[in-house]
């Protein structure tokens, strides 16, 4: 493993996210206090919904036209408490991030969007939220990644989301 550090995968991620979006820029945005220096990344000049998540050297960004949105990643490992394996939590993760909350609202009180599980390299697990959405990898690990699609899309509801 690469010892690839958050800001340069947050450099990759907001490049995939202006070219897939065709925005001027990536700014954060906190609805509850306002700040720039954290919240929901908001792509200006785009009516595109997005979200991002890291792992180790892996960064995963998805976008949809305008719904909610949110994807989740991680290394695969151990049980995450009260809510189940690392698989299950990426799906709870990304149904929190859909609805702009996060870990604010209640990971037991989830939002009636469609989800679905990504293909990921070997060792990473991971859940993107929403309808119409389109994801994408970026980072030293994308490169191992065993689809031979550039670009993930979730345009149907899987079965029994």
């Amino acid at each position: 493993m690469t010892p690839a550090s958050r800001s340069s995968l947050r450099r990759l991620a907001e490049q995939v996210l202006l070219e897939q979006t065709g925005g001027s820029g990536v700014v954060r945005l906190c609805r509850w206090c306002g700040s720039g220096r954290h919240g929901r990344p908001v792509v200006l000049g785009s009516a595109a919904t997005v979200s991002i998540a890291y792992a180790a050297d892996l960064v995963a960004v998805a976008w949809s036209p305008g719904g909610p949105v949110g994807i989740d990643i991680e290394v695969h490992g151990p049980a995450v408490t009260e809510y189940g394996d690392v698989r299950a939590w990426t799906r709870i993760e990304a149904l929190l991030k859909a609805t702009g909350e996060g870990l604010r609202r209640d990971p037991r009180d989830l939002p009636d969007l469609p989800s679905r599980e990504i293909e990921l390299p070997d060792g990473y697990v991971g859940t993107v939220a929403g309808e119409a959405v389109s994801w994408r990898l970026a980072g030293p690990a994308a490169a191992s990644r065993r689809a031979t699609r550039p670009a993930g899309r979730t345009d149907l509801p899987p079965p029994g989301r």
